[in-house]
């Protein structure tokens, strides 16, 4: 039993430390295989990425359709770049269903790890953002410097062929606008593949 929800109880009463909500909503939220990604993407996001590991363990040996799904609702405008990727191939690597649920906005980073799940929903007013992003951490030699802005090009590069492969967005398109800073309604989140189907029933995840 985590610490947070240890009681002591050698005081009086009114010295109880008792969890907070926040804590009891996201243990009973884990509990139901539901993951909130609300914040910055960056490595404390990696623990996010251990939960997917550890139910494909406990549903190991059971088909696809016998698996309780993980619903990660998401409302994040972006983040790192690295993280993002280690949360695509996990996803994609996932047998149990991972349904990626947008309920404000998906930028960047949280654009593309909406993507990579096995459904895909959006709210009416979601939004979603996908750019090219930036590389401020370039520091260094030269040829420090110079092999960073490589291999960020490369990931970058890899970015839009996932995209090509993963939505309908016709080449031509996604050429120009990945080069802007191209925000996407949930209705054209539809007709671009990037989502499956718009909430407008909570039963339809819960």
């Amino acid at each position: 039993m985590p610490d947070d929800f240890r009681i002591d109880l050698s005081g009086p009463v009114e010295n109880l430390q008792l969890p907070s909500p926040e804590l009891v909503t996201y243990y009973k939220n884990l509990k139901n295989r539901i993951l909130w990604l609300d914040s910055e993407v960056d490595e404390t996001w990696l623990e996010f990425i251990r939960n997917i590991l550890t139910w494909n363990e406990e549903d190991r040996g059971l088909p696809t359709d016998a698996r309780r799904p993980i619903r990660l609702l998401l409302h994040s405008y972006g983040g790192d770049l690295d993280v993002n990727n280690a949360f695509i191939d996990v996803i994609r690597a996932s047998k149990t269903p991972v349904w990626g649920i947008n309920v404000g906005q998906a930028c960047s980073a949280a654009c593309f790890i909406s993507i990579a799940c096995h459904r895909r929903f959006a709210f009416p007013n979601a939004t979603y953002l996908i750019h090219q992003g930036g590389g401020d951490n370039f520091s260094g030699t030269y040829q420090q410097i110079m092999a960073s802005m490589l291999e960020y090009q490369r990931k970058i590069e890899n970015l839009e062929a996932y995209l090509r492969q993963t939505t309908k967005i016709p080449g031509e398109v996604l050429e120009e606008r990945i080069m802007t800073e191209w925000y996407i309604s949930a209705e054209e989140a539809i007709e671009y593949g990037i989502c499956d189907e718009i909430i407008t029933d909570l039963d339809v995840i819960l």
